[in-house]
């Protein structure tokens, strides 16, 4: 995949008149992608610690970006085992058949002080649009934080009836980031 992604990449700035100079990468070494939910009442948060984020610009400007994130959803931790090995079973992140989430963006606006990207989600072979929000810093190493709002039974996250019971499991699940971005050429 990092391959194909790189290939891509290089493709766009190869395109005349396109003008795409700044490709950036990132992992779980570069920063955090976590969430929160809530469970029986009482909210709780995780994170995942194996993933890989590729962004494409021109300039610095994030409204012209491409990016893709790829998630293994079998790195996912909550600080309690027998959570994190439900959540890794089938009636959530379903990761023996399913194991990677990925969304890719197919358009990034300005928004007030910030971006709005529009992209596809697929997790557990479900591709649905999910907005994310996104501020990118102006430093070295760029610093790219966002946030968004899952709701989770979209992509069958949950199932069964008591999983699927929103007042059990809140369908809504926080999610956020922030990551040191390193340039392709580094590394």
């Amino acid at each position: 995949m990092a391959k194909r992604l790189t290939t891509a990449a290089l493709a766009l700035l190869l395109m005349p008149g396109l003008g795409l100079a700044n490709c950036y990468r990132a992992n779980g070494d570069d920063g955090e992608l976590r969430f929160t939910g809530v469970a029986e009442g009482d909210e709780f948060a995780g994170s995942f610690h194996e993933f890989s984020v590729s962004l494409c610009m021109d300039g610095n400007d994030l409204a012209t970006a491409g990016i893709e994130v790829t998630v293994q959803t079998a790195s996912v931790d909550t600080g309690d085992s027998m959570r994190d090995s439900e959540l890794r079973g089938d009636h959530f992140f379903n990761v023996g058949d399913d194991p990677e989430a990925t969304w890719v963006s197919s358009q990034v606006a300005s928004d007030g002080d910030g971006f709005v990207a529009q992209g596809t989600l697929t997790l557990r072979c479900i591709d649905k649009n999910q907005a994310v929000r996104l501020r990118l810093s102006d430093g070295e190493p760029p610093v790219l934080t966002g946030s968004a709002d899952i709701l989770r039974l979209k992509w069958g996250v949950g199932t069964g009836d008591d999983y699927q019971d929103t007042d059990f499991i809140r369908n809504r699940v926080d999610l956020e980031f922030e990551l040191r971005l390193q340039p392709y050429s580094e590394g």
